[in-house]
């Protein structure tokens, strides 16, 4: 049997086995991780449904209730600008005293719409020309208009505690009055915290880092707890600033201690209250952790698998090797001699013919009196001996050369490359090696021996022509005695 066929046709089957198997791996986790995302995408949009309904609920709560807080805020308002009247130097009233009698903040903020007096003490000197221009421009805008306004749900900027405020410009337009009500106390914002729900949404969620709600201004809605960012990081202010003033859901990926964190902002906006106070944005940050570690415990099952798979489809292609080669070997050579047959040896000679390989010399050897051998001997040792000339034969040609078994007793051998002279001496070593092999015939008077014939191909030969001539030289053989060569062009002469 052909071994680089059977090599080959080994490695083919590993190969192709492997390649599917890796497809099939591929396929697996390609789906596998476009689940895991889907997953992962479906949790942070629940997560941004439910804070979204959470501040849809607050604002609805509040602006209901917000009727009679806002006429409270409008009466002690005016009551203030009495007592401007009576005593337009700030500095003379004692804002502690009025923040007990009301249960509010005051602030007093002047025409360049910065606090100059407060019993909120830290927002003294807050000017908001410099923090934040867009709710300056609102505040003149309310200062020139002279009438009473209010905001809804609002944030104090210091210390981002929920707060409702109100403005009330002076007469003389110099200043505005504006109170601050807290809310965090309130049975009502309790009940609908929506904090909470930022906080439980943190802990049920692995891959949710933090959920956060920033007003406007990128300032953080809430208590500012230990690593809670009162400010929106400047590194990504420019996605906050798009997705608030685009209205758009934006994202943007970065790296914190060595992880890939991707950073959502949802903007909102409350549709039945009016003024910036309810325009909001809210951050979700999450990660991939669970989607890691689950490729984590798939790469393990993926290297089980791929060992397992390549054990068995280098067991099942040896098998399976074995089992095509045979038949395909068989359909190309001798059964008896494992010479190539009759119909391989020509599909090769032909080949040979045409790519001009050199000059060819073709031999025809056929076993002298082999007849003698089957009637005397039987045909089981005639078997034995048909193998032991094909040995010789295949021997004495040479590897490169292509020898084959046409008949019942004759061979052939194409020489490729090769002179006359070398051809005849490689035929005198097989007549050589012949007679030695069949020497122990002769107690049974059996005269075993091989006549050779010789053709050297010229270029109109073919396959045909070269059995013709060789068949000839052959002929020549046998007459002058056997156990001979003879050459094509000799019996020409």
């Amino acid at each position: 049997m052909d071994k680089n066929f059977r090599i080959k046709l080994t490695g083919i089957l590993i190969s192709f086995t492997l390649l599917l198997s890796l497809i099939i791996v591929i396929a697996d986790y390609i789906r596998l991780k476009k689940n895991v995302e889907m997953g992962l995408e479906i949790q942070i949009q629940m997560a941004e449904d439910e804070i979204i309904t959470s501040l849809v609920t607050i604002d609805k709560v509040y602006n209901l209730l917000d009727i009679e807080r806002a006429e409270n805020m409008k009466e002690y308002s005016y009551s203030l600008l009495e007592k401007y009247e009576k005593q337009p130097n700030f500095l003379k009233w004692d804002f502690q005293a009025l923040r007990a009698e009301s249960g509010m903040d005051i602030f007093i903020i002047d025409k360049n719409n910065e606090v100059i007096a407060s019993s909120y003490t830290p927002d003294i000197g807050l000017n908001f020309n410099e923090c934040c221009a867009r709710f300056s421009s609102l505040l003149t805008e309310r200062r020139e208009l002279g009438i009473f306004s209010h905001d809804a749900l609002d944030i104090q900027q210091e210390t981002g505690e929920f707060k409702k405020f109100s403005y009330m410009p002076t007469p003389d337009k110099n200043y505005i009055i504006e109170l601050g009500y807290y809310l965090e106390d309130k049975l009502v914002f309790k009940e609908f915290n929506f904090l909470d729900t930022m906080s439980r949404l943190e802990s049920e969620n692995e891959q949710i880092k933090s959920v956060n709600v920033y007003n406007y201004l990128g300032l953080l809605l809430g208590e500012r707890e230990i690593g809670k960012e009162e400010k929106i990081n400047p590194s990504r202010r420019a996605v906050f600033e798009a997705s608030y003033k685009n209205f758009e859901i934006k994202e943007t990926t970065v790296k914190e201690e060595g992880k890939l964190i991707t950073y959502r902002y949802i903007p909102y906006k409350a549709d039945t209250v009016p003024g910036l106070s309810t325009n909001r944005v809210v951050e979700i940050a999450y990660h991939d952790v669970p989607f890691s570690r689950v490729l984590t415990s798939y790469r393990n099952q993926f290297l089980f698998q791929t060992v397992a798979i390549s054990i068995i489809t280098i067991i099942l292609s040896i098998v399976l090797a074995k089992m095509i080669a045979k038949p395909v070997h068989l359909a190309f050579h001798d059964v008896l001699t494992g010479l190539k047959n009759r119909a391989a040896f020509e599909d090769a000679a032909v080949k040979w013919l045409h790519q001009k390989r050199g000059p060819l010399q073709f031999m025809i050897i056929d076993l002298d009196n082999f007849k003698s051998v089957n009637d005397s001997l039987g045909h089981g040792e005639g078997d034995k001996l048909l193998v032991r000339a094909a040995k010789i034969i295949d021997k004495e040609s040479g590897k490169d050369q292509l020898a084959a078994r046409i008949g019942g007793d004759e061979f052939v051998v194409l020489f490729s490359r090769m002179t006359i002279d070398e051809v005849t001496e490689r035929a005198n070593s097989m007549l050589e090696a012949m007679r030695e092999s069949f020497s122990y015939l002769e107690n049974d008077h059996i005269h075993l021996s091989i006549s050779i014939g010789i053709a050297i191909a010229e270029k109109t030969d073919t396959i045909h022509t070269l059995y013709h001539k060789a068949d000839l030289a052959l002929y020549d053989s046998k007459k002058k005695g056997k156990d001979q060569y003879s050459l094509y062009h000799a019996v020409e002469s």
